[in-house]
C-alpha cells in the first residue's frame, strides 16, 4: 500500500476516500465478525472512516447487532477535547524538504492556493490535508464514515475506545522523514487505480485482498519494521483491548476499527483466537443476535 492509503487506514477523522460512482450503487458487505469469550459477545466490523450517503444503511445484520449493542468500541474517541493539543504538539513539527517532493509539491501548488498553508504543518499532516483536499474535490465526507455514522445512533450507550488520539498522532510522527514526505508525494500523484482497489475490497468484504493491500505494500515500504509498528503492534493493543471490554460487559459489544485489523495472519480476529475467543465470519453465514 502507498503510504498515503496506509494512512488512511486509521487516521480517522482527517482523511476521505474515493470509489467510483458505480460502487456506490451496490449493496456493499464489509467484514463482520461475531465473536464469544468466556460467554460474552462482540460483533466486530470493518470500518472505512468516510464515505458518501449511498453506502448507508448498513446491511440489516450489521444495523440489528449495532442496535441490540451495551457499547460502541471504536479505535480512538472522536470527541477527545485534547484533539486541537495534539495537533500543535504532533502536526506542527516542519521538516526540511528534499528536492523530489519541493518539485511535486510546487508543481501541484500552483493552481491550489491553500498550499501555502500547508508548511507550518509536519510532513504527515501535509499528507492528510493533502488527501483532503484531493478528495473533497469528489464530494466524499466524513459525515458518512463509518464511525461518524455509528455515533450518530449511538444515543445514551457509551463510547469506548481501543486507543488513544495521541498513541495514533505520536505513531505518525515518529515515522522516519523520508517516509513522511513520501507520503506527501504519494497524497499528490498516487494514481485513482491504487484507491479504487482498496475500495472495492472493503466494499466486498474480500479479506485475501485487504490483507494483501495493507501487508505486501508495508513490507515493501518499510520491511518487516513498518508492518510491526504501524500494524501488527496496534493489532495487539486492539485485542487486548476488547478481551479487556468483554470481561466488563453484561451485554454485547458493538466494535468498529479499520477494516485492515480485521484481515491477515496477525489480525485482531486472529489474535483474538489465540486468547481462546470463537468467531464467526458473518459475511459467510448468518450470525444469530446474542442478548
Amino acid at each position: 500500500m502507498s503510504t498515503t492509503r496506509r494512512c488512511w487506514m486509521f487516521v480517522g477523522a482527517l482523511v476521505l476516500f474515493f470509489s467510483q460512482p458505480l460502487w456506490a450503487k451496490q449493496p456493499i458487505t464489509p467484514v463482520f465478525y461475531q465473536v464469544q469469550y468466556q460467554g460474552k459477545t462482540a460483533w466486530l466490523l470493518g470500518s472505512f472512516h468516510v464515505g458518501k450517503a449511498e453506502y448507508y444503511p448498513l446491511p440489516a445484520q450489521i444495523e440489528s447487532a449495532y442496535q441490540h449493542a451495551e457499547a460502541l468500541v471504536l479505535e480512538v474517541d472522536l470527541r477527545d477535547p485534547n484533539m486541537p493539543k495534539l495537533i500543535q504538539q504532533y502536526g506542527m513539527q516542519p521538516q526540511p524538504i528534499d528536492s523530489d517532493t519541493q518539485t511535486v509539491l510546487s508543481n501541484y501548488c500552483r493552481t491550489i492556493p491553500i498550499c501555502s498553508q500547508l508548511a507550518p504543518l509536519s510532513p504527515w499532516l501535509q499528507a492528510m490535508q493533502l488527501s483532503v483536499m484531493r478528495l473533497n474535490q469528489r464530494g466524499y465526507s466524513s459525515d458518512y464514515g463509518t464511525e461518524t455514522q455509528l455515533m450518530k445512533q449511538l444515543g445514551q450507550r457509551p463510547l469506548l475506545a481501543l486507543e488513544t488520539a495521541e498513541s495514533q498522532f505520536s505513531m505518525l510522527a515518529s515515522l522516519p522523514v523520508s517516509v513522511q514526505w513520501a507520503m506527501v508525494r504519494d497524497a499528490i500523484t498516487a494514481p485513482d487505480s491504487d484507491i479504487d482497489a482498496l475500495i472495492l475490497a472493503w466494499q466486498q468484504g474480500d479479506a485475501t485482498a485487504l490483507a494483501k493491500i495493507s501487508e505486501d505494500e508495508l513490507r515493501e515500504q518499510g520491511g518487516e519494521e513498518m508492518l510491526q509498528r504501524v500494524l501488527w503492534d496496534r493489532n495487539r493493543v486492539m485485542a487486548d483491548g476488547i478481551l479487556r471490554y468483554l470481561k466488563q460487559a453484561d451485554k454485547p459489544l458493538f466494535v468498529a476499527v479499520g477494516a485492515g485489523h480485521l484481515v491477515g495472519e496477525h489480525s485482531v480476529i486472529k489474535l483474538l483466537q489465540q486468547a481462546g475467543a470463537s468467531s464467526t465470519d458473518c459475511q459467510q453465514q448468518h450470525c444469530q443476535l446474542a442478548d
